[in-house]
């Protein structure tokens, strides 16, 4: 049924979220602000570290100290990158599963490219045919033009295309880029989020994803 599926990084394949939360918190505490409990974070990810790092702080001080706090971030986070990161259940076995299927896979993460690029070749390494993240010269998700981008690359129609992700930003990309949305139970948002924003498929486990890709 479908040639290629493009998967979001975070809360998707790779449970990021302590990485995130930690290096948030310590940034935070360096700056004397309260931190959040790591839950709080599934709501703030998702559209780019500046919106990360701005959700963050005290609202009363986001425009005096986010360029600040964003640097911080970022030397922070090169430290962290594999704090507690594992891979979700199923995923490794499912990338190889499509794979071996010929199926084209594609990343598109609105983390950074040099993060989306790094955390791929080192724990899922000679699987991925592309990985674009931020700063790869697209505009970040929902926008439609990585994802069409992708298609071109494959040189698939965007029809041919299953795209897997966790957020409402994921589901709203594959709506805009006329693709197929499939949404992850066990993400960093919630199934009603999914829904809402235009799912047409919510999995519970990775091998599902075979079932859909072969018809």
């Amino acid at each position: 049924m479908f040639k290629a599926v493009i998967f979001d990084l975070d809360g998707t394949l790779l449970d990021t979220l302590p990485s995130l939360a930690h290096s948030c918190n310590t940034v935070l505490m360096d700056l004397g602000h309260p931190t959040h409990e790591q839950d709080a974070y599934r709501q703030m990810v998702g559209r780019g570290i500046s919106h990360l790092v701005w959700q963050m702080l005290p609202e009363a001080v986001r425009e005096a100290q986010h360029s600040e706090a964003l640097e911080q971030y970022h030397d922070t986070y090169d430290q962290n990158l594999y704090y507690e990161l594992t891979p979700y259940p199923g995923i490794p076995e499912l990338l190889q599963n499509l794979a071996a299927r010929n199926i084209k896979l594609a990343v598109l993460s609105n983390k950074a490219q040099t993060y989306s690029e790094e955390l791929v070749e080192n724990i899922f390494p000679g699987i991925f045919d592309c990985v674009v993240g931020a700063g790869a010269k697209y505009p970040l998700k929902p926008d439609p033009a990585s994802a069409t981008a992708i298609a071109e690359y494959f040189r698939l129609e965007n029809s041919e295309i299953l795209f897997v992700g966790d957020s409402n930003v994921d589901m709203m990309t594959a709506k805009n880029a006329e693709m197929t949305a499939c949404g992850v139970a066990w993400g960093f948002r919630s199934r009603e989020e999914l829904l809402e924003a235009g799912a047409d498929y919510i999995i519970e486990q990775a091998e599902e994803i075979l079932d859909l890709v072969s018809g």
